[in-house]
């Protein structure tokens, strides 16, 4: 090899070290980027999680201070939306879980009633007849199997066929969901809203006309017994019904903290003076009774987890969410039902381990106005505030 080749070849090699070591550190440059990024997305996480769930409000009491931790955000704020909603009613049953069809039929044989969905909206609610003790309407999960206008009735233990028509017990429309059971019209309607089928769901009939029309085949229908109904409409208006033990399937006595359970389980915020959910349940009417209104809450456009509640006449305000909102020092003195914040001192009361105060304590803790959005059933707190720092804090005191 003479000197030139030699000479290139020393060059070549020079070259490829350098772009050996260019690669090295850009290389090492990516490498630490990446660490540097993750660990500050690590570190945000962290600081979020430790910003929410050190949240808490402090509670005096006479033997000493309480902590109060704030209820977590449901996975959907909007509570309007915790039922299926259409022409301002919504229904709420602990019985049936997991995933249900979008095109459902619903019926509570204790509250006598069937509820119609389709597309996962509530689109009517109807009275209904069902089984009488002795021959009790089947409870579980069941389809539409066959349908029928204009039916006959083959009386039990009998050869005889009643045609269509005014003496048929079954109206004019039937709708099979098990053999020998279904739901149909009737030619006594004045029995609807009792027990008295030998098991089947009996209709007014226009109601069965319609629900007739509305309902394909393969309709799922869920048959459930359970004493409390709970019901929500388009303004928040809740309401709970107790109703008898038609079918003495209930072994002990239904008591308060089962149906504040079945108010959790149904997504309502507990709220409701457990003397009044006595009262509720000692009179055992049967029919619903008004509670309170929930409706949801936005601080300058922000939806907060956390609903306002209206009872009699005034409007409860969940002032921790506010508090987090406007990074403000929060304390609740329990023995005497106060609350302290910016240098004020308003009244609050804690339902469900929520500490609320009224609409005018708000405004008097942070200033702003309250705004009704009546389309979207909701209260709007447009308001500016700097707490301690312009950081949130929550002080958090513990008894020893």
């Amino acid at each position: 090899m003479d000197d030139m080749e030699q000479g290139y070849s020393r060059l070549l090699k020079k070259k490829q070290k350098k772009a050996i070591h260019l690669s090295k550190q850009i290389a090492f440059v990516q490498y630490t980027l990446v660490i540097v990024i993750t660990f500050s997305i690590l570190l945000s996480l962290v600081w979020l999680g430790w910003q929410y769930e050190g949240t808490s409000v402090t509670v005096a009491s006479s033997s000493g201070h309480q902590v109060i931790t704030p209820h977590q955000p449901t996975a959907e704020p909007n509570y309007l939306k915790a039922f299926p909603m259409v022409d301002g009613t919504a229904v709420a049953s602990s019985t049936l879980k997991g995933a249900l069809p979008a095109c459902r039929i619903v019926i509570n044989l204790p509250s006598r009633t069937l509820d119609f969905y389709s597309e996962n909206q509530l689109v009517k609610t109807y009275p209904v007849a069902i089984g009488k003790p002795a021959t009790p309407t089947p409870i579980g999960s069941f389809t539409i199997q066959y349908k029928e206008i204009n039916p006959c009735w083959y009386p039990p233990k009998s050869k005889k066929v009643v045609p269509s028509g005014p003496d048929n017990p079954l109206g004019y429309r039937w709708m099979e969901f098990a053999p020998l059971y279904g739901i149909h019209g009737t030619n006594e309607p004045w029995a609807i809203g009792g027990w008295v089928s030998n098991g089947c769901v009996r209709m007014a009939e226009p109601d069965v006309e319609e629900l007739y029309e509305a309902v394909p085949y393969g309709t799922g229908v869920y048959i459930q017994y359970d004493l409390v109904r709970i019901e929500k409409n388009s303004v928040g208006q809740v309401s709970i019904g107790v109703y008898p033990d038609i079918y003495g399937l209930k072994k002990q006595p239904l008591t308060v903290p089962e149906i504040e359970h079945k108010l959790l389980e149904a997504g309502i915020p507990k709220f409701a003076d457990p003397s009044v959910l006595r009262g509720i349940l000692d009179q055992h009417n049967g029919k619903q009774n008004p509670l309170f209104q929930v409706h949801n809450f936005r601080v300058n456009g922000l939806l907060l987890s956390e609903p306002i509640i209206s009872s009699e006449g005034q409007s409860f305000v969940p002032i921790w969410p506010v508090a987090n909102y406007f990074h403000s020092d929060v304390v609740w003195d329990e023995q005497q039902q106060l609350v302290y914040s910016q240098q004020q001192v308003v009244p609050g009361v804690v339902r469900g381990q929520i500490l609320y105060v009224t609409q005018q304590a708000v405004q008097s803790l942070f200033g702003g106005m309250w705004l009704w959005k009546e389309a979207d059933n909701c209260w709007e707190l447009s308001a500016y505030a700097i707490g301690k720092g312009g950081f949130f804090h929550i002080l958090r005191i513990f008894a020893f």
